[in-house]
């Protein structure tokens, strides 16, 4: 299964030395972090914002793994995701610059 052109890999932030962030149309939906024993675990559903939302992790067997099951799971639920991101992109505020995703 091929990724979706709209789906791509970047550094989670400035100093990660790995492209950990999964974005969709510029918002992370999902995202690789490193335990404290070396091994990954996956975040998804990182475009619900809310304090509320329950966080979803899975344990990954490795770094090239857990990618994979990122993508998996981002093609499964691409419609969903994709009304969800619009509706992020939707609450941002449009003004001065801001609102634009950066990997766009």
């Amino acid at each position: 299964m091929d990724l979706d052109p709209r789906l791509s890999w970047h550094p989670r932030w400035q100093y990660d030395t790995h492209a950990t962030a999964l974005h969709l149309d510029g918002v992370i939906v999902a995202m690789l972090l490193d335990r404290v024993d070396g091994d990954w675990f996956a975040r998804l559903e990182c475009q619900k914002l809310r304090i509320d939302e329950p966080l979803v992790t899975r344990r990954c067997s490795s770094f090239e793994a857990g990618r994979r099951g990122c993508e998996v799971w981002a093609m499964r639920h691409l419609d969903r995701l994709l009304t969800e991101v619009a509706e992020v992109k939707a609450r941002r505020p449009k003004h001065c610059g801001a609102g634009q995703a950066m990997h766009e």
